[in-house]
């Protein structure tokens, strides 16, 4: 029992992360007063950065080993060693040596993201009240940010500069009003919540005929028998990614915001992949399903006056084909490659944000007097994020502007047909640190290209 509520709590915290604190800007009054004045999210954080509960040192049995924390025994041959555990990814306590204890988990991760998406959000910084109390609990998190876990998250230099700025910001006395930077304000000590009218009637009282619970219940079996039962997680993208990141698996939540060329999957696309091998078509099924082999996509991504190629990819299969899968759609079996991506030529990683983009996929034919067969692909505008500079430099590239809050971590866009009758190019572009703006253009570039599948329906 106690094991499973632990757990619940472990994953509460990624579950919070997703739902309040990364959409802070997106909650109405009533819930951002819950979220930030009720249950004080920001101060929830601080304990688990100061105590991390995925982190234990306990005493273990060593026999035949004399340590120096060890209790004195007549006993030689009986005593106790300290160690560091952690939790890893699968919920399971996993002993770690003491240089390793600087190396954040997934799970450590967690409210270290959750306290960034808060502290660097407008709606925050305009909304929490600040006063002596909440500004000296918020300011114990700056000395756990030093430069180990900056290059393990970079984003956190962000919440640095906000405890630095706040450090010698002045707030009135705890119990006095609360001041709010952005408007410069303060409160005269009086707090007023919004009933939520919907819970107290969960809570409490009835409903005509029926008792409170008999209602409640019959409004969630007339909302699972005509939503959620027609819902399942292969079919729908947020309990796919809401799924991942709370209850385990690879991704954890954190590959968002972490910028590392080795974790640059998306959450989303992690939990689908996952649930696809589940659904994974046995290999003799494959085979007699499938007549075209995959080989490669040459990817050219075009734009300008002149219509010139910007640049050239060659996305081709992972190695030993761990990529492929298939998995069942409403347009019948589709057989799905992750690809490997690599950039031939062109003017940097940063995308030009309206290119047109042609695609040339190859599979083995079936024909023996040709080696190949290609499929062209083409979207005429890639339409990513941007904002227009009011000039442009000819000589030289503007580098190092900071994007728009608006700009979302991940892109993903669609390139082929849509009514599953034939091939279906997928590119994922991920948000850059910095963006740039190329000599002789206004238009900012602000992701580059990081992910790709390529899939094709299976012949029965």
């Amino acid at each position: 029992m106690y094991d499973a509520q632990y757990q619940t709590a472990i994953a509460s915290v990624a579950l919070s992360r997703y739902l309040c604190c990364e959409n802070v800007n997106e909650l109405g009054p009533s819930l951002l007063s819950r979220v930030l004045e009720v249950h004080d999210f920001p101060l929830l954080l601080v304990p688990l950065i100061e105590e991390p509960p995925w982190t234990r040192r306990r005493s273990v049995e060593k026999r035949g080993v004399s340590t120096s924390t060890s209790t004195p025994s007549t006993n030689n041959n009986n005593k106790n060693d300290m160690v560091w555990e952690k939790l890893d990814e699968q919920n399971e306590w996993k002993q770690v040596v003491s240089s390793e204890l600087l190396r954040v988990t997934q799970l450590e991760g967690q409210p270290w993201l959750a306290l960034y998406s808060l502290t660097t959000s407008k709606t925050f910084r305009e909304s929490y009240g600040l006063d002596e109390y909440r500004k000296s609990q918020l300011m114990k998190v700056r000395k756990y940010i030093h430069e180990s876990i900056l290059d393990q998250i970079p984003v956190l230099g962000e919440v640095a500069r906000y405890l630095d700025e706040l450090s010698i910001l002045g707030v009135p006395p705890a119990g006095q009003g609360v001041h709010r930077p952005s408007s410069n304000a303060s409160s005269s000590g009086l707090l007023l919540q919004r009933v939520d009218v919907l819970r107290e009637s969960i809570m409490g009282g009835k409903r005509s005929n029926m008792t409170n619970d008999q209602y409640w219940q019959k409004v969630a079996d007339t909302q699972w028998d005509e939503i959620f039962s027609r819902v399942t997680d292969a079919k729908d993208d947020a309990l796919r990614r809401i799924a991942s990141e709370v209850y385990g698996g690879e991704g954890g939540g954190m590959v968002d915001v972490v910028v590392d060329e080795d974790m640059t999957t998306s959450v989303s696309h992690v939990h689908a992949e996952q649930h696809e091998k589940k659904e994974e078509v046995p290999q003799s099924t494959k085979a007699a399903s499938s007549t075209k082999s995959f080989e490669k996509v040459v990817l050219t991504m075009s734009g300008g006056n002149s219509n010139n190629s910007l640049a050239s990819y060659e996305l081709i299969p992972v190695r030993n084909g761990a990529g492929v899968t298939v998995t069942d759609t409403p347009h019948g079996p589709f057989q799905r490659h992750k690809l490997s991506v690599s950039q031939t030529s062109g003017d940097g990683e940063a995308v030009m944000p309206i290119a047109k983009v042609t695609a040339c996929t190859s599979f083995a034919s079936d024909d023996e007097e040709s080696s190949y067969e290609q499929v062209t692909l083409s979207l005429d505008n890639l339409a990513l994020p941007t904002v227009e500079h009011t000039t442009s430099q000819n000589s030289y590239d503007e580098v190092g502007i900071e994007l728009p809050d608006t700009f979302s971590s991940k892109v993903w866009t669609q390139i082929g047909d849509e009514n599953g009758k034939g091939i279906v190019l997928q590119l994922g572009f991920k948000r850059l640190d910095r963006g740039v703006v190329p000599a002789g253009e206004t238009l900012l570039r602000g992701y580059h290209l990081s992910q790709a599948f390529v899939s094709q329906p299976l012949k029965g």
